[in-house]
C-alpha cells in the first residue's frame, strides 16, 4: 500500500518533520505539502482562517450521491524537547512504535487516510463522491478548522469517518460538552475576624467542588460513561488578610445524550439550596451552556459496512464512546447522521514521547480504503437513513 512511492508509514515520518504546532497554527508548510500532492490525482481546494489553511479534496465518481468524507487534523499540540528520548520532529521507529509528536495525534491517521484517498481514486465501478478533509484547527477548537470548512463549502457528507486515534476502536459517538459558570456571593470581612458568624464564598464553592465530582445521573450505557463533572477554573481572593465576597468556579461537563444542559442547571441548582442549608442564605450566578451535543450511532449501515471491513482483515469490531469532544460533533451540529471514528494504536497522546503503533496506521489504511469502496460501490444502501440517537 503505497502513495505515490511512499507508504503510509513513511508518510507519517514525512508530516511529523513539519512543526504544526497549535498555538500558533498558522504554519503553512504541512498543508502545502498535501496539497501539492493531492493535486496529482483530485481536485483539491485550499480554504484559510485567520492564517489557518485547510485543504479540501474530492473525488468524483459516476454520480453525485452518496457521499464520504475522511477527515483529519494536521495540527498538533506545542512540545519542548528536553524530557524526550527523541527529538519531537524527529520521527524514529523502534520496537514497532513511530515516535513524534503528532504520531498518535494525529498524522499518523492522516497519513492512513491520505494513502486510502490514493488507493481510491484508481478505482472504477464507484458512484457518488470522496472528499478528504485536512484541517489545521483541532487542537485549539477546530473552529478556524472543520468547522470552517463546513460553514464555508456547504459540504453535508452522507458518511463521515474521522482517523483520530482510537486504538482500532469503533468509535460510534461521543459525550457532549456543557460548560457552567458560577458566581457565588458571601459576606466580605477581616481575614483575622473569621471567629463571628458569616458566610463564605470560599467554603462553598470547595465543598461544591467535592459534591459536583460524585454527582450521578445514572445516565451511563455499556459504551458511553456517564455524565461527569469536573471544576476547572477556581477563582476568589482580593488580598491575603481579606475574606473575599465572590468566588467564581467554571465547571466542565461531559454529558449523554439522556442529560441535558436543563438537567444539568436543576442538578447543579439543587445542590446550591442545599449548601444553603449548611452555610445560611447566599446569593449566586449560574450560566449553563451547550458548547457540544453528544451524539451514538451504534444501528447503522455505516457502522455494519465496518463491522464486516473488520472481520473480513481479521479484526474483531468493537465499539467505544468514550473520551473527549472531537471534530465530529461539527458535522453532528449540521445534520450529519453517521459521525464514525477510526486510528491506530496510540501512547502518550500530548505527552512526552508520543507514539503510534506502525502496523497499525497500514491497518487503518486498509479500513478507510475497504469502507470507501463499500459505500462507494453500493451506492449507498440505506444511505444515511439510521439517525442517531
Amino acid at each position: 500500500l503505497r502513495w505515490f512511492g511512499v507508504d503510509a508509514i513513511e508518510l507519517a515520518c514525512k508530516l511529523i518533520e513539519f512543526d504544526t504546532s497549535n498555538p500558533p497554527g498558522n504554519q503553512r508548510e504541512c498543508a502545502d505539502y498535501i496539497a501539492d500532492y493531492l493535486k496529482s490525482f483530485s481536485n483539491v481546494r485550499i480554504y484559510e482562517k485567520d492564517g489557518v489553511r485547510n485543504v479540501l479534496a474530492e473525488l468524483t465518481f459516476s454520480r453525485g450521491e452518496p457521499t464520504l468524507a475522511f477527515n483529519g487534523h494536521w495540527d498538533t499540540v506545542p512540545w519542548s524537547p528536553e524530557a524526550w528520548v527523541t527529538h519531537p520532529l524527529k520521527p524514529v521507529i523502534h520496537g514497532g512504535w513511530l515516535y513524534g509528536r503528532g504520531a498518535a495525534d494525529m498524522k499518523g491517521g492522516l497519513a492512513a487516510l491520505i494513502s486510502a484517498f490514493e488507493d481510491v481514486s484508481g478505482l472504477e465501478g464507484l458512484e457518488g463522491k470522496l472528499f478528504l478533509m485536512a484541517v489545521g484547527d483541532e487542537e485549539t477548537g477546530g473552529f478556524k478548522g472543520t468547522r470552517h470548512l463546513l460553514s464555508r463549502t456547504g459540504l453535508r457528507p452522507d458518511y463521515v469517518l474521522i482517523g483520530e486515534t482510537t486504538d482500532l476502536l469503533l468509535k460510534v459517538g461521543r459525550r457532549g460538552i456543557i460548560q457552567a459558570k458560577l458566581k457565588v456571593y458571601g459576606d466580605e470581612m477581616h481575614s483575622s475576624r473569621v471567629y463571628l458568624s458569616y458566610v463564605s464564598s470560599i467554603e462553598i464553592c470547595s465543598e461544591l467542588t467535592l459534591l459536583v465530582k460524585r454527582l450521578d445521573p445514572g445516565d451511563a450505557g455499556d459504551i458511553m460513561p456517564r455524565t461527569t463533572f469536573a471544576v476547572t477554573i477556581f477563582e476568589a481572593g482580593v488580598k491575603e488578610n481579606v475574606v473575599p465576597r465572590v468566588a467564581n468556579m467554571h465547571i466542565d461537563i461531559r454529558n449523554t445524550p439522556k442529560v441535558s444542559s436543563r438537567d444539568v442547571e436543576a442538578l447543579l441548582k439543587r445542590e446550591l439550596e442545599r449548601l444553603k442549608e449548611k452555610y445560611g442564605e447566599f446569593k449566586y450566578e449560574l450560566d449553563v451552556r451547550e458548547a457540544a451535543k453528544p451524539y451514538i450511532i451504534r444501528d447503522s449501515y455505516f457502522v455494519r459496512v465496518l463491522e464486516d471491513i473488520y472481520r473480513k482483515l481479521g479484526l474483531t469490531p468493537t465499539h467505544d464512546a468514550g473520551g473527549g469532544a472531537s471534530d465530529g460533533r461539527f458535522f453532528v451540529e449540521e445534520g450529519v447522521r453517521n459521525v464514525v471514528e477510526v486510528g491506530p494504536i496510540g501512547k502518550n497522546i500530548h505527552g512526552i514521547n508520543e507514539k503510534v503503533e506502525a502496523e497499525s496506521i497500514l491497518q487503518t489504511q486498509r479500513i478507510y480504503r475497504e469502507a470507501a469502496i463499500a459505500i462507494l460501490r453500493s451506492g449507498g444502501t440505506d444511505f444515511a437513513r439510521k439517525s442517531c440517537t
